[in-house]
């Protein structure tokens, strides 16, 4: 039994300080890049700067909030903690560290930067991800899933997988175009092609994958599957959310690469996503509520 407890103090540390680091670096890699101090430069086009910008005011605002409070309330042993670590794990890791470690330009004569110089924030975040998103899958047990009424399961299945069965052929056919002509309409390819690529596999391959899983899940198992439903509609919130973001701060800086196709469709996703999350974790809520007053 003290061998255990020893383990789960070791574990309960290490997961709250990453928490603690990551929701650090993702302060520091919004004030020091172009939303901030323009310190950390991008190799990449202006619209892929503007896309970023939003993603930093995401990072900001949201993931590392998230962060600090989950990883506070897990070092004081609170069970609350789990339920804002589930969310930040997939996204921190894939879509900051790894999409900006490597979605630059690299070869792109046009662009220059110091990006590289900061590597070593990019891979802490990746990192740091994978162990908030594997530590947190561990602190849910079967019972903490709620009952949940089949019939609204199946409605919101429906409408979310209408939705992403048509982000799917929106990116489907931006590859067909750039393979077919060289380029998109609005030239966003020319100008990023890296970008262009590294969004789309990770979309197509991960992104909307996760999505459809997510629902299978939620619909043949949603109490076994409760905790890795959280996280998979936990990247969905801050996935989307970045996306909004990022249209938004095109939209202020009259970006022609802006598609308004995309920002609809996002949006849509994200008002799904988050009435997801809202019904994955409204009786908890609830009965934490009710617990307070």
């Amino acid at each position: 039994m003290e061998s255990q407890s020893k383990v789960e103090s070791f574990e309960r540390l290490v997961i709250s300080t990453t928490a603690l680091i990551v929701a650090m670096l993702l302060i520091l890699l919004s004030l020091l890049g172009p939303l901030g101090l323009d310190i950390l430069q991008h190799r990449t086009s202006p619209s892929a700067i503007s896309q970023t910008q939003g993603q930093d005011l995401v990072n900001l605002i949201l993931l590392a909030p998230l962060c600090l409070i989950g990883g506070v309330l897990h070092l004081r042993r609170k069970s609350e903690a789990k339920y804002f670590l589930i969310l930040v794990g997939i996204y921190v890791c894939l879509y900051t560290g790894l999409a900006y470690g490597i979605g630059q330009e690299w070869n792109h004569p046009a662009y220059t930067g110091n990006v590289e110089q900061y590597y070593w924030l990019f891979l802490s975040l990746i990192i740091g991800g994978l162990i908030l998103f594997m530590g947190s899958l561990g602190m849910f047990h079967e019972n903490d899933a709620p009952e949940f009424n089949t019939r609204n399961l199946r409605i919101y299945a429906g409408l979310m997988t209408f939705f992403l069965l048509f982000f799917v052929s929106m990116w489907l056919q931006e590859i067909l175009e750039v393979v077919t002509t060289g380029d998109t309409s609005t030239g966003s390819y020319q100008e990023s092609p890296n970008v262009f690529w590294v969004i789309r596999y990770f979309d197509l391959g991960l992104t909307i994958p996760l999505g459809f899983i997510g629902l299978y899940l939620l619909l043949t198992r949603p109490k076994k599957a409760y905790p890795l439903m959280l996280a998979f509609y936990g990247f969905f919130v801050t996935l989307s959310t970045a996306v909004v973001c990022m249209a938004l701060v095109m939209v202020l800086n009259e970006d022609p690469n802006l598609q308004a196709e995309g920002f609809f469709i996002f949006s849509v996703l994200a008002i799904l996503a988050y009435a997801g999350l809202f019904y994955l974790i409204k009786p908890k809520f609830l009965k934490w509520w009710k617990t307070r007053r």
